[in-house]
């Protein structure tokens, strides 16, 4: 009895801090729920005069920030001179001034050869149920809501400037109105960013800042090539930043009300709870979202009034559950692509130039749809239905010139893709002539480099690797997670990951590990799991299986061809590279060059393989020298090199689901390094196949009404 009481006792405990922990995330913490933080009119006086000059306000009180700040360098890193809140705190007008749905921001340069970077920052804000929120004005103090008469001023004006009656005279009402107005005229490299779980559009937001400093970059990139390319001069950078109620825990209140220590940990606690309720909201945001995006692209898409066209380019990125939102929104757009590609042809793009998925939460069945889609229309392997003709014949669905169109980018926990089998170190181990020497000497160097990773802490996105499957029910990942704490705690390698000998824990140790290894034999066992990995694992964390034959160094076909199809590493160690500081960027040591063909020099180089596991640091050579036939910034593979697995997808697939290791893209957001944002750019930015990027309207014939009445 008293046995059934203590559990009684227990459930109804559980039960009571679930629900006060949902009180509290719902109620007492909770976010506004239809609030837009960005919706000034760019008419106004605060707006008008900063679309004029420019603000140099963040790189200048950033800068001295920088003198004596910890500068943490992972996937953690945090810059201090990119703080809208240092700036609000210097002049408290700012905080009127950050709401302006338009912004023009300058970072100064201070050597006398640099240049100041010059870009506009926009927004496009949604609702929960995918609404837009309209521009409000200023009168005084306090907001006013744009009314029937001001928009009637405002057209009467702009009729009574041209000369002519209300006609193709549209007022800007909302936040997009004002960007297509911006966009309407002159060249424009446009980057957009979806921001995903615990993030907004809040002054202060560091996804905000990330953006900032992205279109930093992306100045600094066109500068670079304005020498040798006429058309960089003229172009104009605008980062555009989609914000939606990612944060339903208000963690900054909690960390300006408890200290960055206990409200981050009490924050971190509560915000975990959210993922799954944010989900949701994500996907219903998705189709507002992409009807935005698409009427961009269209205003981009429009040429001169001569027909010239006007070198726009546009490079779409979401984090997290922003990355989930473009799958989920685009999912059908890109089937329907496939269904309706024809056979040697160039898939064009599906928004935009390019669409990146930066570590996103999103069920590896909206990527393996489209992959399935392929597959059924190729052959990958011949066999005895299958002859080598058709096999060659099929490897031209996509020509040589395809880019990329869609890139999913994972953090990955570890090399090779899904761990070591039994046998696999004793194989790696020989010293024998069998044509297999300098794959173990890669297989070794790899290894010894996770290895470095284990040591020190693997910065890879446990967010998508091991929480997302937990609240899909299937705990697996969760166990493996425990597996490596309590390895790590022992000082030991964990299982299937490592070549090292293994070493036995202390007993001290055991002790203390033993209820996590506990929890992790019952995490893996745990009956009535979700078994479906293509449903609880996210996209990035698919891997293809390895199939039972063979050994690393083959390339036998997988059972089950889906999942992960690419690699990303960086050109050095991890923690080599130094992070730049926003408010350096114009002066800082950045090295972005041009690298045009490089991805069609890439499978050139491996013609004889059909282009199968090209290697961007292993390109066909050139007839003549010429500056702009670089490399990338960052090291992209195709296929899973050295794991036992034939490449999944085509060589010139436009699909590419990438395993970035932590010396290119870290943690959940560690994608500031500026190699990292050079070779996202030198995607969309250099004609990296003989196919030069191109804007197309996918909504038909491109709006030609005038933006310019506001009121």
């Amino acid at each position: 009895m008293q046995i059934l009481r203590a559990a009684l006792a227990t459930g109804v405990g559980v039960i009571v801090l679930a629900l006060g922990l949902l009180f509290v995330n719902y109620g007492v913490l909770s976010t506004p729920k239809a609030t837009a933080y960005r919706d000034l009119d760019p008419s106004a006086p605060e707006c008008r005069d900063g679309l004029t000059r420019g603000w140099t306000i963040l790189a200048e009180t950033g800068r001295p920030r920088l003198i004596g700040a910890a500068m943490v360098e992972d996937g953690g890193w945090r810059d201090a001179s990119n703080d809208e809140n240092a700036a609000v705190a210097s002049d408290p007008s700012w905080s009127t001034r950050f709401r302006c749905a338009l912004q023009r921001h300058i970072v100064p340069a201070e050597r006398p050869d640099s240049k100041p970077l010059d870009y506009t920052l926009g927004f496009l804000e949604f609702q929960e149920d995918g609404e837009p929120y309209a521009l409000v004005s200023r009168s005084g103090d306090r907001d006013v809501p744009t009314t029937s008469e001001m928009l009637s001023q405002a057209m009467e004006s702009q009729m009574s400037a041209r000369g002519a009656d209300a006609t193709g005279i549209r007022p800007v009402i909302t936040q997009l109105d004002a960007l297509k107005h911006h966009l309407s005229t002159g060249s424009h490299y446009v980057l957009v960013f979806v921001h995903g779980w615990r993030h907004d559009a809040r002054i202060g937001d560091s996804n905000v800042a990330d953006l900032r400093l992205y279109a930093a970059h992306a100045a600094r990139f066109l500068q670079q090539r304005c020498p040798t390319d006429p058309k960089a001069c003229e172009t104009k950078v605008t980062g555009i930043y989609v914000g939606w109620r990612g944060a339903r825990v208000d963690e900054r209140g909690l960390r300006q009300l408890f200290g960055d220590t206990v409200g981050g940990f009490f924050g971190d606690v509560s915000a975990a709870a959210t993922l799954f309720d944010r989900k949701p909201v994500s996907e219903a945001i998705a189709p507002a979202a992409i009807s935005a995006l698409r009427s961009i692209e269209s205003v981009l898409a429009a040429r001169r009034p001569d027909g010239s066209e006007r070198n726009n380019r546009l490079i779409v990125a979401g984090h997290s559950l922003g990355g989930n939102m473009l799958a989920t929104g685009l999912k059908d757009d890109v089937l329907k692509a496939v269904h309706r590609h024809r056979f040697g042809e160039v898939l064009p793009p599906v928004l935009g130039n390019l669409v990146v998925l930066i570590n996103p939460a999103s069920e590896a069945s909206k990527w393996t749809a489209i992959q399935r889609a392929v597959w059924q229309r190729i052959a990958l392997h011949a066999d005895e239905h299958t002859p080598a003709a058709d096999l060659a014949r099929d490897t031209g669905f996509f020509p040589p010139e395809q880019r990329p169109v869609v890139m999913s980018l994972t953090a990955a926990l570890a090399f090779p893709a899904g761990g070591l089998r039994p046998g696999d170190c004793a194989w790696i181990g020989l010293e024998v002539d069998d044509g297999f020497q300098a794959a173990r000497r890669r297989i070794r160097k790899r290894l010894a480099n996770t290895d470095t990773m284990f040591n020190s802490g693997v910065d890879y996105d446990w967010a998508t690797h091991d929480l997302f499957p937990t609240f899909k029910l299937d705990f697996r990942p969760a166990a493996g997670y425990l597996d490596r704490v309590a390895a790590r705690f022992e000082g030991r390698q964990p299982r299937g990951m490592s070549c090292e000998p293994p070493r036995s824990a202390r007993t001290f140790d055991a002790l203390l590990t033993l209820p996590l290894r506990a929890l992790s034999v019952l995490a893996e066992t745990f009956p009535f799991q979700v078994s479906l990995r293509e449903e609880s694992h996210t996209i990035g964390n698919l891997d293809p299986p390895r199939p039972a034959a063979g050994v690393l160094a083959d390339a036998q076909p997988s059972a089950a061809p889906f999942g992960t199809t690419h690699e990303l590493l960086g050109l050095h160690d991890a923690g080599v590279e130094r992070h730049h500081p926003y408010a350096t960027l114009a002066d800082a040591a950045i090295d972005c060059p041009r690298a045009d063909r490089w991805l069609s020099r890439a499978r050139a180089r491996q013609q004889g393989r059909y282009g199968a596991f090209w290697d961007s640091e292993d390109l066909a050579p050139v007839d003549a020298a010429d500056p702009g036939l670089g490399r990338p910034a960052a090291r992209f593979l195709h296929g899973l090199n050295l794991t036992g697995i034939a490449p999944i997808t085509l060589a010139n697939d436009p699909f590419w689901n990438v395993r970035a290791f932590d010396n290119a893209l870290s943690r959940h957001d560690g994608y500031r390094l500026s190699s990292f944002i050079c070779a996202m750019n030198q995607l969309v930015l250099d004609d990296i196949t003989e196919s030069a990027p191109r804007m197309i309207d996918t909504m038909g014939v491109p709006d030609q009404q005038d933006f310019d009445a506001r009121p």
